[in-house]
């Protein structure tokens, strides 16, 4: 279950970060991670703490809801892992 929303919130941070033109350095740095940390958080492989998943939406600029997957904002195909 855990895989499954940490796959899914790292696609969506991605393209939320694709879409805002940053860097991961910079999102890591805005929301006072290392590098590695928010790099391993994009790719799936640990979930957000609550305090950065708000610092995540508010850099981003993007509601909680995209970053859970709840509302239907598509991912483009180039964004998703694998393509």
């Amino acid at each position: 279950m855990y895989a499954k929303l940490s796959q899914q919130i790292g696609t969506h941070v991605r393209a939320a970060r694709h879409r805002a033109g940053l860097s991961q350095a910079q999102v890591a740095e805005a929301i006072h991670v290392p590098t590695l940390v928010f790099s391993r958080l994009e790719r799936g492989k640990m979930l957000p703490s609550l305090p950065t998943l708000v610092g995540l939406c508010g850099v981003l600029r993007v509601p909680v809801d995209f970053i859970l997957g709840s509302l239907a904002l598509e991912v483009p195909a180039s964004e998703r892992p694998g393509t």
